[in-house]
């Protein structure tokens, strides 16, 4: 080979290789869904140290008509995400406003002041993007079960027994961090990382049944990732009901078609 040829090749493989790292750099992008989105956002916003981990609930506020800081959870915005948005921007929902004007501070039934912890006005301090994340994640983590379709909810119901929701984030639609693995964080059931990981249901319930499937085992990348992440996908075949299988891939797929 002469000198020239050589330089050639090195060229070329060096041209290669920064495209295969490119690449796999692309591959890596987050691609966040808006609840996963609006947990951080609600971390670094204040609210899970008033309302609790996760928006659980658990803060004591004497004063007030429950003497804590309530949940999110459980159907507790029953005027849907729209009075969410309400609570945000101006700490009170309009159905309590008197007047047009929001009001700062107020208890309902009024002639008593406002508990320690009221709920803060953050109009201003988020955008339109930021809103709409941050009234998905309350949306999800206060998602009634009672409104979800039948077969859905038995799903869901599964899903919770089995402890899906801790590393999949509410209603499977968050995800936890994961150091080490290839996009940092697990995949949310409804957002476009799921394809990839997923395709189709028999892959769907070989992750659930195995914790792996075959596909990405065989592909050295991926099997490198899936080994050095530090939360592995648990194997449930020895500890999961069939029915709780049937429902667990039907709640998914609804997930998947909203």
């Amino acid at each position: 080979m002469t000198r020239r040829s050589l330089r050639l090749a090195v060229s070329l493989g060096t041209a290669l290789a920064l495209a295969a790292l490119g690449g796999l750099a692309w591959l890596r992008r987050p691609r966040e869904t808006a609840v996963m989105r609006g947990e951080r956002l609600a971390w670094r916003l204040g609210c899970l140290g008033c309302h609790g981990p996760g928006g659980r609930g658990g803060v004591a506020n004497p004063g007030s008509a429950d003497l804590e800081i309530p949940a999110w959870e459980g159907g507790l915005h029953a005027g849907g995400e729209g009075e969410i948005r309400e609570w945000i921007l101006y700490g009170l929902p309009r159905r309590r406003w008197e007047g047009d004007v929001p009001p700062a501070r107020a208890v309902e039934g009024a002639a008593q002041p406002a508990p320690p912890l009221a709920m803060p006005p953050y109009e201003g301090r988020l955008d339109e993007a930021e809103l709409g994340d941050l009234v998905a994640y309350v949306a999800a983590v206060g998602q009634a079960v009672e409104a979800l379709p039948e077969a859905a909810r038995a799903g869901y119901l599964a899903a919770s027994r089995l402890g899906c929701f801790g590393c999949h984030g509410p209603g499977g639609r968050g995800g936890a961090s994961n150091p080490g693995s290839f996009k940092g964080y697990i995949p949310a059931w409804d957002g476009p990382d799921h394809g990839e990981l997923v395709l189709d249901e028999g892959e769907l319930r070989a992750w659930i049944l195995d914790g792996r499937i075959p596909r990405l085992e065989a592909n050295p990348v991926a099997r490198y990732f899936m080994r050095r992440q530090a939360l592995q996908m648990p194997a449930y075949g020895k500890s999961i009901e069939e029915d709780d299988l049937d429902a667990l891939v039907v709640y998914i797929q609804y997930l998947r078609r909203r």
